[in-house]
């Protein structure tokens, strides 16, 4: 993994590895807020049906199989909230919105209706953060000093990712992904004016 652009120092972690390492923090003293930043606009979603589903144009099953998650993820909103958690998301979004984000806003306005939060931001909100590189990492803050560099290949596959304990870079990145949240626009509001219209037809 060395060869991808890494934002802070820490320990590097294959994609099992990272996997099974956030589920142990996650839910271990993780009262509080976390924070998610989402900006690629592509993502390979393995052994997702619903995710095939779209690539094959078949929307009809695709939001089906979404809609069939409710319930699965209503449960996972109510254990986040009975452990003190809380977990809010800021989704980059630019325009023309990709065929892969309108099958991922479309996943996450049902999150949203369940309980999570989740808002949108557009690429002139990120512009500032981006001068001098590329463009902002994706990542997982917990609530307590840990961050995950969530990595990704070209085709936008998950290759591991990079773990940082150190609480200064783990604040720095609190704060610019907070300043985000706080001026983007909730996802339930986006959807409707920028999201449904544009969805093939399921008819």
């Amino acid at each position: 993994m060395s060869e991808l652009t890494t934002v802070f120092p820490g320990t590097e972690l294959a994609p099992d590895e990272y996997l099974a390492d956030f589920n142990r923090e996650f839910w271990h003293d993780n009262s509080g807020v976390s924070w998610k930043l989402e900006r690629r606009q592509e993502f390979i979603e393995s052994n997702n049906a619903s995710w095939e589903a779209s690539r094959r144009n078949d929307w009809t099953t695709s939001l089906d199989l979404l809609e069939k998650r409710r319930a699965k993820l209503a449960d996972y909103e109510r254990r986040i909230a009975d452990n003190g958690m809380e977990v809010r998301r800021v989704r980059v979004v630019e325009q023309p919105i990709s065929p892969y984000l309108l099958w991922e806003l479309s996943s996450l306005h049902v999150r949203h209706q369940v309980g999570g939060k989740i808002r949108v931001v557009g690429p002139e909100q990120v512009e500032p953060f981006e001068r001098g590189r590329t463009t902002l990492p994706e990542l997982f803050l917990l609530a307590r000093p840990i961050a995950y560099q969530v990595l990704y290949d070209e085709q936008g596959a998950l290759a591991g990712a990079v773990k940082c304990v150190i609480t200064d870079e783990v604040e720095h990145w609190k704060a610019l992904v907070a300043d985000l949240y706080d001026r983007g626009e909730e996802l339930g509001a986006f959807f409707h004016r920028e999201v449904a219209r544009q969805l093939p037809s399921t008819g």
